[in-house]
């Protein structure tokens, strides 16, 4: 299985993910999740059970919501992130060794040991 890099092309930290993992002779298949938007299938996949970690706090929608201190079921948040995709943090590298959400260079280098 290749790892896929779940980003945002217009996202600066995505692009500092993506030329970081090239750095580390990580191979990726890319996913831009803006121009090809993530169904509700893939995002049950994807998800985590308790779906937090994956929320992207920064984002205007996540305020406007008054998510900060909800605590949102799965199906709850695939039905929000398939309504705006930037709810979704970003990046996520699903890697067969492991999923890193954000951009964690130091994660990224221990998927090679």
């Amino acid at each position: 299985m290749k790892a896929v890099l779940w980003m945002k092309s217009s996202c600066t930290t995505c692009r500092n993910a993506k030329a970081r993992l090239a750095e580390l002779g990580i191979e990726v298949q890319i996913r831009d999740y803006y121009k090809q938007p993530l169904e509700a299938a893939e995002l049950v996949g994807l998800l985590p059970t308790d779906p937090t970690p994956m929320l992207g706090n920064k984002s205007p929608k996540f305020k406007e919501l008054g998510l900060k201190d909800r605590r949102l079921s799965k199906a709850e948040a695939v039905e929000l992130m398939v309504q705006d995709n930037n709810l979704l943090k970003r990046p996520i590298l699903v890697h067969p060794k492991g999923t890193v959400i954000g951009f964690d260079a130091e994660a990224y280098a221990r998927l090679l040991a």
